[in-house]
């Protein structure tokens, strides 16, 4: 899928994003089949002409829940920020393709408090779904476990 930034940004803001929520232990969002049912929802979006985001509210066994997202967006930019998508980074004009990123925020995570990371442009887009989990569920496990030293 490719979108100009317009495109997205009206997407965004209408009806053209799907989503889905779980409350989940962080062991249990880790599990090979809770991240394959995430990613399929996301590619599943992009097959019906959609924009997808597949939250997880991580309940962590010290302090709050961790905020770990899946989200399509045309650079590494929280959904939520979308407005960020201003001529500096991206121009007007030209459709660029529609990324699955990997989105963990809690305070807890680094000094910012918000990692983002690609986990598939358009063309890995294209590879089987235990590729994108097997590449998913490491970059998961690492930022929990950050999160979890930090509070230790």
């Amino acid at each position: 899928m490719k979108l100009t930034v317009d495109d997205y940004l009206k997407m965004v803001t209408g009806d053209k994003v799907q989503t889905e929520d779980a409350d989940k232990t962080a062991s249990q969002t880790q599990q090979k089949k809770v991240l394959t049912a995430a990613v399929e929802f996301m590619l599943d979006q992009f097959d019906k002409g959609y924009l997808g985001q597949y939250r997880f509210n991580v309940r962590m066994r010290k302090g709050d829940p961790v905020s770990f997202r899946l989200e399509s967006n045309l650079i590494n930019v929280p959904m939520d920020e979308a407005e960020r998508l201003d001529p500096k980074l991206l121009d007007k004009g030209p459709a660029y393709p529609v990324n699955l990123y990997m989105v963990v925020e809690s305070d807890d995570v680094n000094k910012s408090g918000l990692r983002i990371d690609e986990l598939a442009n358009e063309t890995d887009q294209a590879q089987a779904v235990s590729t994108l989990v097997a590449k998913l569920q490491p970059w998961l496990a690492d930022h929990l476990a950050a999160v979890m030293e930090a509070r230790a």
